[in-house]
């Protein structure tokens, strides 16, 4: 017959519920939008439309005819995609990176480059060096009223102008290291951002500058100015999310890429998962050239923010809309009379209400970051990068979407009760679990199973489990989820008793009375309190005991824990140190330590085992306990036994012989006494009082003549006296 071990489990379940919007952003969304109010709902149609093949897409602009230009790196390369979606190369740069696209009122395209910062005009596939302003980067350009490029530069922070016949000038210095960021606004003026210092710039046509925002963060990375005169700015903390990265040697034909001023964009696998994100003070990072670039250091009420979307007003008032944490922003564009904004974490991409501050998390891409949003007319196209391709981002909604929750690791094999979710619709969504024992996902885990219509999950018992929904439309309906609840119920394990300690004897320990947060006493063993404590998987609070003098007391206090957070109780017990059997001294003990009179016990040695039970929380069947032994410790209630004689006197000295022994624990200490006046301590004839058996020889002091009293006593190691006298006459 086989038999096989089956796991007992707890008797109180946990239950895993995922109902807010940061609840539901941890796990991975397909063809699904979340609302800021915490509900799935089916996302707008996200559609791949052209795969460059490079690893990232810098740069993305769009012409009169509804083409789509992108700059890629780290090959100099330029694509276009047609309104169709039919892609092609438009032109091989020299250049590693193409940081920026502009197109021009007749369509014609301007692409910037890095290193080695140019900007090129190309027409008909055939690119002339249009600017060449001797700078290592050139980071953003924008066509201003008049058809004159606008192009921002680093590592020397100038803003250049260039008139269409290729003349150009120092439009303004920032006095920044980069200026990352450009736009024009309806009135005709140049809005620039820059890096390290996070100013927001509004540059007149005459050239005349005016802050209009010191963000006391590092870097206005994104600059969008809308129809209505308000301009909207993405602003990082730290270090930003792009720069170019390092690429491959120097082949003699192109030039080695030079670290950027910011981050590089991860190529290859990435953590997708958002982590809340605590942002300190930047350190200085060195600059291109080698320099140390040192940013201002200002007070700023966003140092705890990765990424802050500002709004500024035509009147020159600025509002925060919103702040992220955990995720840095990419792109912002105006369009629909909402503000789109893309991150880089999971690619996603966002459409934030200006007017209620609301954002909705629009889609998440295949892709890791989406580094560029653009609008050609009515359409809206995303640009990624890991790898670098474009997406369109539809009107219509799409079909079906899933959603699959973060892994759950329960902290043991558990069982899963029946799921319960809240939706719009809910005959429009399914759901699904797999559960395993490693804890990330592959192919030793369930397979996908569906929840039965009683809620019930088929699969097996395990320690991690995860669930997916799936939402279809049917017809004019369409399914919203707004919460799943999944119980479980971990396996029970044993507890354990982890320490012991044996308090000196002499001292008792007293229960104190415990008091609530209003300061009444609090019921002992309320089943209620119990209960609340078991659901957040937590022990019920302890007070210390008081420790107290208190003769013939031995007291013990211990540690034990439960992985199930069950509620222990113990049973004590004791046995001699040669002894085999152990016996009952106190069964049911709620508390974790107890206190015995030493009377109760002959003298000896023992040793102290604490059991613990979990029985207070699972059925008798399933109940579990651990014990420990303690150090062994002495019970003594016998003093010890002095015996005195007189070996002679001479000179009105009196010499004592003097023996003193104890059968169970070793003497400590000695004294000597003369006609009850002050003890003196005396050490044995070998020096040491280190035994139950010590001889003393003593001789006193000159004495007068007549009757003397030597009294001498002798503690053992629980502070038991024995007490000898000796009376003596000196003639």
């Amino acid at each position: 017959m086989l038999l096989l071990a089956v796991p007992l489990f707890a008797v109180t379940p946990v239950f895993w519920e995922i109902r807010t919007y940061d609840e539901f952003r941890q796990g991975k969304l397909t063809n699904l939008s979340l609302t800021s109010d915490g509900h799935l709902i089916l996302a707008p149609r996200f559609d791949a439309v052209f795969n460059t093949d490079q690893p990232v897409i810098w740069a993305a602009v769009t012409d009169s005819k509804g083409n789509v230009y992108l700059g890629a790196g780290h090959e100099g390369k330029v694509f276009r995609v047609d309104p169709s979606g039919k892609g092609d190369l438009v032109v091989d740069l020299q250049e590693l990176d193409v940081l920026a696209l502009a197109v021009d009122s007749k369509d014609v395209l301007y692409a910037a480059t890095s290193p080695d910062g140019k900007v090129y005009r190309i027409e008909s596939g055939k690119p002339q060096t249009f600017f060449d302003p001797d700078a290592k980067y050139i980071w953003s350009m924008a066509f201003d009223r008049q058809g004159r490029l606008i192009v921002g530069s680093g590592d020397n922070g100038v803003i250049y102008r260039v008139y269409p016949d290729g003349k150009s000038e120092s439009f303004y210095d920032t006095d920044e290291t980069h200026v990352i960021s450009l736009a024009v606004d309806r009135d005709g003026n140049v809005i620039a951002g820059g890096d390290p210092k996070g100013y927001i710039y509004r540059i007149s046509p005459e050239g005349k500058a005016f802050v209009l925002y010191d963000s006391g963060m590092r870097e206005v990375h994104a600059i969008a100015a809308a129809d209505d005169g308000r301009i909207y700015a993405a602003v990082l903390n730290g270090a930003g999310p792009l720069a170019i990265p390092s690429g491959p040697a120097s082949d003699g034909n192109r030039p080695a890429s030079v670290p950027g001023p910011t981050v590089t964009v991860t190529v290859g696998p990435a953590e997708s998962a958002a982590q809340n994100v605590e942002v300190t003070a930047p350190a200085d990072a060195p600059s291109p050239d080698g320099a140390t670039r040192a940013a201002p250091r200002r007070p700023s009420t966003d140092s705890s923010s990765q990424s802050v979307i500002l709004e500024v007003l035509p009147n020159g008032t600025v509002n925060t809309l919103l702040r992220l944490r955990d995720e840095m922003i990419y792109s912002i564009l105006p369009h629909g009379g909402r503000l789109l904004f893309s991150t880089g974490a999971k690619g996603r991409i966002y459409a934030l209400e200006t007017s209620s501050r609301n954002a909705t998390l629009l889609v998440e891409s295949t892709e890791e970051q989406t580094t560029r949003l653009v609008a050609a007319g009515a359409r809206v196209y995303a640009a990624s990068s890991n790898a670098g391709k474009l997406f369109s981002l539809g009107d219509a909604s799409a079909a079906s979407g899933e959603y699959e929750s973060p892994v759950r690791d329960t902290e043991a094999v558990s069982s899963w009760g029946k799921i319960s979710w809240k939706a719009s619709n809910p005959q429009l969504v399914q759901l699904f679990t797999r559960a395993g024992n490693t804890s990330a996902p592959d192919k030793t885990w369930s397979d996908w199973a569906p929840v039965d219509a009683s809620g019930a999950p088929a699969s097996p018992n395990a320690r991690f489990i995860q669930w997916r929904a799936v939402l279809k439309a049917d017809g004019s309906r369409t399914p919203s989820l707004h919460s799943v609840t999944a119980p479980y119920l971990q396996q029970n394990f044993r507890p354990e008793v982890t320490d012991i300690e044996v308090l000196p004897p002499g001292v008792a320990l007293v229960k104190m009375q415990q008091l609530n947060a209003s300061g009444n006493p609090v019921v002992a063993n309320d089943p209620a309190s119990a209960r609340a404590n078991a659901r957040a998987g937590q022990q019920p609070p302890r007070t210390p005991p008081r420790r107290v003098v208190q003769k013939g007391a031995q007291a013990f206090q211990w540690t034990a824990t439960d992985r199930n957070q069950d509620q222990l109780r113990y049973d004590v017990y004791y046995r001699g140190d040669s002894e085999r059997t152990w016996r009952l001294l106190k069964e049911n003990v709620e508390d974790n330590f107890y206190t015995v009179d030493s009377d109760t016990l002959p003298d000896g040695v023992y040793v102290l085992r604490v059991v613990a039970s979990d029985v207070k929380s699972n059925p008798s069947a399933n109940a579990l306990t651990g014990d420990m032994e303690s150090r062994p410790f002495t019970i003594d209630n016998t003093p010890p036994s002095v015996t005195m004689r007189q070996e002679g006197i001479s000179g009105g000295r009196v010499r004592v012989a003097i023996e003193a022994s104890d059968p169970t624990s070793t003497l400590h200490q000695a004294e000597v006494s003369v006609d009850a006046g002050e003890w003196r301590a005396i050490f044995p004839t070998d020096g040491i009082t280190d035994s139950k058996n010590e001889s003393f020889r003593h001789q006193t002091d000159v004495l007068p003549p007549g009757e003397h009293v030597i009294a001498f006593r002798i503690y053992d190691q629980i502070d038991n006296a024995g007490l000898g006298k000796l009376v003596v006459r000196i003639p």
